[in-house]
Parts: structure tokens; sequence; C-alpha cells
């Protein structure tokens, strides 16, 4: 089954300081019906204005990703880290049973973020790290994190994050693994998934697929490989 929500059903928010849409309840935003797909709790893709953010605040149990499209953020946390992120790259924060942590746009240009919350499949320490992304040169895809890390990061979940590529025609195939589905989220461009179209800001919730033929020509985006029934 493929779900398609358009880019205009996604919530949107504007705080002033954050402009956000959330694909999944946060915040002051509640939906009993729409709290995460498998262990994907939070996708998040905000824009930071300059000279603000996110202070100092807790998480636990959590694995948490932030992709930066573009801009500056600066990371401080609980365990020692201080780091600047800029755009192409990755981080990866495990909560741990506990960690303390803000993110800042201490520049003059917003910051555009994913942030991604992982239900974890191991209790471990709180821990860090981040990461360039390097599009692959073999094709449209790039591994971001995965379980095994590898050339991605190491992702104490249950799921696989690629970023997808698209400068010229592309074709590939995938095949969830039973028990796993795939969130897709356009982030330039468009792309089809077994021939249906998503435009820029849609996204697919895709489960009980054996196989998803992507084709595209132009654009970018990110595809969510994530457990979706308890192993």
């Amino acid at each position: 089954m493929i779900q398609k929500i358009h880019a205009a059903e996604r919530h949107q928010g504007d705080h002033g300081w954050l402009k956000t849409h959330w694909l999944f309840s946060f915040g002051n935003y509640y939906d009993p019906t729409n709290m995460g797909f498998g262990v994907l709790r939070v996708f998040n893709d905000d824009i930071v204005m300059p000279h603000s953010g996110f202070p100092d605040h807790p998480h636990d149990t959590m694995e948490i990703v932030t992709i930066i499209l573009s801009g500056v953020l600066t990371h401080t946390d609980s365990i020692g880290n201080e780091a600047t992120i800029t755009a192409g790259q990755i981080q990866r924060m495990s909560a741990g049973a506990g960690i303390v942590h803000s993110e800042f746009n201490k520049h003059d240009e917003p910051v555009h973020l994913y942030q991604l919350w992982f239900h974890p499949n191991t209790t471990t320490q709180a821990d860090y790290e981040e990461m360039d992304i390097t599009p692959s040169t073999e094709g449209p895809l790039t591994l971001l994190a995965s379980p095994e890390g590898g050339e991605g990061l190491t992702l104490r979940a249950d799921a696989r994050i690629w970023q997808y590529t698209l400068d010229g025609s592309a074709i590939w195939n995938m095949s969830p693994d039973a028990g796993w589905g795939h969130l897709v989220y356009v982030t330039e461009g468009s792309l089809t998934i077994n021939g249906e179209t998503f435009q820029e800001g849609d996204q697919a919730r895709i489960t009980d697929e054996t196989t998803l033929v992507y084709a595209g020509t132009q654009g970018k985006g990110v595809i969510i490989e994530v457990r979706t029934t308890t192993p």
C-alpha cells in the first residue's frame, strides 16, 4: 500500500523564529492517528531564523538525526560536545538514559533542516557523531545512516536513511524487508513510485509492498526504511 500525503496536508507552523512542517504529532500539534510511522516517531522539516534556536532541553530513549539542507547550526550538549553543522552534513545523537542539548542559528541566514527521531532498538549511553554527506557516484542513492553503520552513521534503531539525488534520468528498484516500510519525502523536484508521481513536499508512506520502482529526472529527497511491525 502506498499512502500519498500532499504537501498541503502537512501540519504547518509559524512561530516567528521557527517555520516548520511537522509530518507527525509534535509540540502543540496532536493527532492520535498520526503518531509516527513504525519506529520513526518524528519528522520535522524546520527553518530556523537567524540568531535564534532551541535552548537547552532534555531527551531520553531516542535516536535523533539532524540533516542540514542549508545554513549553519551550532550544537552543544551535556556530554561535552560542541559542533558547528553546515549544509551537506548529518548528525546523530543517541539520547540514552538522558541528555540535554541546544541548537542555535548564530548566523545571518536561515537554517533549513530535517530532524528525525527514532525509537531505539537497544539501551545505550548517550553519544554523538556527525559526518559529511558525499553523494554516491554509483547511482542516485546515498546511505546516510543504518544499524550497520558502514558508509553512513551508525543508527541504533531499526531504520536506514537514504538520500536520493537526481541529475538526469534514473530508475532503481528497492525491496523492503519483511515487516519494514518506506517513508519517502520529496525535497525538490518530483519522484515517481510504482507509477505515481510525488512533488516537492509530498510524502509516501509505504507498507506491504514487495517491490518498489523509483524513477525521476531532477530533484532530491530522502527515503527512510523503517521497521513497521514488531519483530
